[in-house]
């Protein structure tokens, strides 16, 4: 006997089977959690660089950060981009080979201003194109942005030019803002966006997330400019410390990466002074907890 069976019948079928087939394969293969990364800078009484490189791998984190500078004898430490020759930019992307991700944080004294000097842009173009020599994916520069309707041109300017010197390393900028988050739309350019210090954004009582209402609404009204985010938790006095021992909503800032299907990385800048190995190992585990249960 010769089952027969309605047209509508069939696609009745075949849609539920299919979409059966894709809940499963969903349900198989979860989106992979978010990468931890961590700022290399002094890990308890470890100060040399391959040293801390090598901790920062053996204790789990998918990417890594370092200041471009020397730093502080002993007190922390870096690699200055002036005193790497081509022959140890290339052993330091080798080391660096083992993360899927890796930010070059720019000096503390190159901070891009509504009118930055010209030494301090040609010191960030060498500290992007050291970048791009090492491998990594990010530079993240501190920035005093200008005030609403101020004279905008000189900004635009360097910008401009900063945005070509990254298409040319094959990085992007992270610009690390206190204030004025809407400057990174007008325009829109390709290769700059932000990289959101979530533990300073809770200072002078949590003055750079209020005019969003969250910390989490502030990162969905980055969305796709939010690049890279620097995690640290703050008390209300000290910042730089263990995650999970202070103010920051976490879950909410971590729903809201979810929302805005953000791809980056989460990078743990402790202070080293305040967070022993420890409390960097909480701190991971804490965050791949949180995100898991998200």
């Amino acid at each position: 006997m010769i089952l027969r069976i309605s047209r509508r019948a069939f696609l009745k079928t075949a849609l539920t089977v299919s979409a059966s087939a894709v809940v499963g394969d969903v349900r198989a293969k979860p989106p992979p959690a978010l990468p931890l990364g961590f700022m290399v800078w002094r890990i308890g009484d470890i100060l040399d660089f391959d040293q801390q490189v090598e901790w920062v791998a053996n204790a789990g984190f998918e990417s890594i950060s370092f200041h471009a500078s020397a730093g502080v004898p002993g007190q922390w430490r870096g690699v200055e981009p002036a005193a790497a020759s081509p022959a140890e930019r290339q052993r330091i992307k080798r080391l660096l080979a083992r993360f899927t991700g890796c930010e070059i944080h720019a000096p503390f004294d190159a901070v891009l201003r509504p009118e930055t000097p010209e030494p301090v842009l040609k010191r960030l173009e060498e500290v992007i194109a050291f970048a791009g020599d090492v491998g990594a994916a990010i530079v993240t520069a501190h920035v005093e942005a200008p005030r609403p309707k101020a004279p905008d041109a000189a900004w635009h300017k360097a910008l401009d030019l900063l945005d070509a010197a990254a298409a040319k390393a094959g990085v992007r900028i992270g610009l690390e803002f206190s204030r004025g988050f809407e400057c990174l739309r007008q325009p829109r350019r390709e290769r700059i966006g932000a990289t959101l210090d979530v533990g300073h954004m809770y200072h002078n009582d949590g003055a750079g997330y209020r005019p969003y209402g969250s910390i989490g609404s502030l990162a969905r009204f980055l969305g796709d400019v939010l690049f890279h985010l620097h995690v640290h938790d703050y008390n209300g006095e000290t910042d730089h410390i263990e995650v999970g021992t202070g103010r920051v909503d976490f879950d909410g800032l971590l729903k809201a990466l979810s929302a805005i299907d953000y791809r980056g990385t989460l990078c743990l800048e402790l202070n080293p002074d305040r967070c022993p190995p420890d409390g960097i190992r909480r701190s991971a585990a804490f965050l791949r907890k949180r995100a898991v249960a998200g």
